[in-house]
């Protein structure tokens, strides 16, 4: 073997295994096919079916995360497959309050079998045991001797100063212990991840993956997978190593010079480029949509793999389910960027695919700044507190200084908010901030084309997922001390309007719509039930449990103190469900028009249209039009002849006159609204008046008056 240099004789798992021992200790003979492992009626109920991929919005959630905070519902299925079977449980309504106002995929984080959580339930310890079993099992960690062991841990977190660095410490000793962790760690490809099972040992968790999957659909809901096949937990002739066992040095992709594993996607990567690793992946997937029935697949690092491999995978499955759809992560990295190896499977070079990718344009534009902000500059300040973006910079912080060059900066991210609202097409044409007519492709996005896709459902739209802060502690790192509580959550509104409101397919990351926190946390993958749990009774948004991990912020730890320090940061049961009834009703605007889920580059082309643009535009506030009148072709929506969306982020109110508008009314919707402040936005002689922190919509009723798309300039 080439990493040790002797002749190794070794035993291994099945990398095409269907059934695994607990711990994946043994691969298992198993029939899929049994009526054992099938829920009754598995063979013949229908699956949900879209019209075209346009129709999805994807709501992603880590199944964990997603029921441990459940107080209704069996307590043994918290944070289990099965807990989406039991319709009563708070997170199971509030997803069908979701599908019922045009919610239509549920995005799990991957459930495929992991190395990193330990099977055995009495080798594990969640926040809910006792100091006890911790210190039995790692009598170092630090509550051991100072902490009484009949204490629940979660007790002792409550206990702490929130402020401080207690809690990740304590969480920090339960990280190789306890149940949490996303999952991108494969171990096994195709059999289900026994942690989710109600027991990990044999065939249950084929059973029970069956019956979430059946339990979603009876929903109404599809439901797509996370899938990592980039990598592997580890190779060589490590414990949790396969592929490279079996084939030394074949399934992973070699350094060209030294001849190591490459591992720049964190873990060891796989050479999918290898005929056999690309087999390999495309037969894993044939597996799940068939004999579990995944809609979907969400391909982690999806940059790491070939074009020709996803597009031919794509074909695959498609011939097995012919609604499946693929997107997955763009980046253009590491040993194989820029095309180095092989054609990657990149933005801009799945343009025309149908397989869609991640857009960061729109993303930072509404966040501002980089993910990867963090610590201070040359000068002492705080990017990630200076760096505003269109969907928080109403009240600018002590760190923003305001120029000419922030201004130019803010009114740029507004192009790339419009492009994105546009489907992020190479050739819709914009007018940017500076007065010049520009195709997408065109317009900048940190020295690569902005715009790069060649369908709508290419674009998969997004401000916030698991990665990074979530949207509301990004949000909290860039507004204004003392700003009230009621007013971010507003903005929390108005920047998910620009990914639900827009072309292409949105994305929304779970309990965005309840103000979700992690607490500043940025990188969650191992941090624990304590910084990852949602309240989907709306009680609390997980805001300030203490300090993140000091691993992965404490460069930032001066800062977040002094931002928690701020009461109005923390949002009230008020906030949490106004929040909610707003995010609904955006479901329901969008799902009762196909204006906003429009097919083709052409149809973007010819009937979306953006005002208030150029050089003396209105910074903070987006004006969209969307036409169904005659001059744009087939009439789309029997109801209405043109919508007009305006995106007020400012903290003023905004009178945007558009010369030829008329017969515009707000929304049903919004006319009925939870939110009393969107219902004062109103048109009048060609006005649009929205208020402060607003996102309203507007409709003109069909045949009565003529389209905006064209008669309007």
């Amino acid at each position: 073997h080439p990493t040790t240099g002797v002749v190794e004789t070794r035993l291994v798992t099945d990398p095409y295994s269907l059934s695994l021992s607990q711990n994946s200790l043994y691969s298992q003979v198993v029939d899929l096919d049994s009526d054992s492992l099938k829920p009754q009626g598995w063979n013949d109920y229908k699956r949900p079916e879209l019209a075209k991929d346009e129709d999805h919005v994807l709501y992603e959630s880590h199944l964990r995360d997603f029921s441990f905070s459940d107080t209704k519902g069996t307590k043994a299925y918290n944070g289990k497959y099965l807990a989406l079977t039991e319709a009563d449980r708070e997170s199971v309504s509030h997803l069908q309050a979701l599908k019922d106002a045009g919610l239509t995929t549920l995005h799990i984080l991957p459930a495929f079998d992991i190395a990193t959580v330990d099977e055995n339930e009495a080798n594990r310890v969640d926040i809910t045991d006792t100091v006890g079993k911790l210190c039995d099992i790692k009598p170092a960690a630090s509550v051991c001797g100072t902490e009484n062991e009949s204490k629940v841990i979660e007790d002792v977190l409550n206990s702490y100063d929130p402020t401080t660095g207690s809690a990740q410490a304590l969480m920090n000793d339960l990280r190789m212990l306890d149940s949490f962790n996303w999952g991108y760690d494969p171990f096994h490809y195709t059999v289900p991840e026994g942690s989710y099972a109600t027991d990990p040992n044999g065939s249950k968790r084929i059973l029970e993956f069956r019956e979430m999957v059946q339990s979603t659909h009876d929903m109404g809901l599809k439901l797509v997978m996370d899938v990592v096949y980039n990598h592997t937990n580890a190779s060589g002739v490590n414990e949790k190593s396969v592929l490279d066992k079996i084939v030394p040095g074949y399934y992973h992709r070699l350094n060209v010079n030294t001849g190591g594993v490459e591992t720049s996607t964190c873990c060891d990567n796989t050479a999918t480029e290898n005929l056999m690793m690309g087999k390999l992946m495309v037969d894993s997937l044939k597996v799940w949509a068939e004999d579990y029935k995944v809609d979907g697949f969400r391909f982690d690092l999806m940059g790491h793999q070939p074009k020709d491999v996803m597009v031919y995978a794509l074909e695959q499955i498609r011939k097995v389910d012919p609604d499946t759809l693929f997107y997955g992560e763009g980046w253009n990295f590491g040993e194989v960027a820029n095309d180095s190896r092989f054609d990657q499977a990149t933005q801009i070079n799945m343009a025309g695919t149908a397989i869609g990718t991640f857009s960061d344009r729109l993303r930072d534009a509404v966040r501002g700044g980089s993910p990867f902000d963090g610590g201070t500059d040359s000068k002492g300040k705080h990017p990630l507190r200076y760096n505003q973006g269109f969907g928080n910079a109403a009240y600018p912080n002590e760190e923003v200084i305001q120029n000419q060059e922030t201004t130019d900066a803010l009114l740029h991210s507004q192009d790339l908010v419009r492009l994105g609202m546009a489907g992020n097409l190479a050739d819709f044409t914009l007018t940017d901030y500076q007065g010049n007519t520009k195709l997408g492709k065109e317009i900048d996005y940190n020295g690569a084309p902005a715009g790069y896709t060649k369908l709508p459902s290419e674009n998969i739209s997004y401000v916030s997922k698991h990665d990074n802060q979530t949207l509301w502690d990004n949000h909290a790192y860039k507004i204004a001390t003392g700003t009230s509580s009621a007013d971010r959550a507003r903005m929390q509104t108005v920047s998910l309007s620009t990914v639900m409101l827009g072309q292409g397919i949105p994305f929304i990351h779970m309990g965005s719509e309840l103000l979700r926190s992690k607490s500043m946390q940025r990188d969650s993958y191992d941090s624990g039930d304590w910084f990852n749990r949602v309240f989907f009774d709306g009680s609390d948004n997980n805001w300030n449990v203490g300090l993140p991990r000091q691993d992965k912020d404490g460069s930032n730890w001066k800062l977040i103190k002094t931002i928690v320090a701020d009461t109005t940061a923390h949002p009230d049961s008020t906030d949490i469900e106004l929040t909610k009834q707003q995010f609904l009703e955006l479901l329901t605007i969008r799902s009762s028009s196909e204006l906003f889920r429009l097919d083709t580059a052409q149809e973007v082309i010819d009937r979306v249209k953006f005002h208030n643009v150029g050089q003396n535009q209105e910074q903070g506030v987006i004006v969209m039009s969307i036409d169904d009148g005659v001059s744009a072709g087939d009439d789309l929506d029997a109801n209405y002849d043109s919508v007009v969306a305006v995106l007020n982020s400012t903290a003023k109110q905004q009178v945007f006159t558009l010369k030829g508008a008329n017969g515009f009314e707000l929304h049903p919707v919004q006319q009925s609204s939870a939110d009393a402040i969107v219902k004062k936005a109103t048109f009048a002689n060609e006005q649009f008046t929205v208020p402060p922190l607003t996102t309203a919509v507007f409709v003109q009723q069909q045949g009565d008056t003529q389209g905006t798309g064209v008669a309007v300039k």
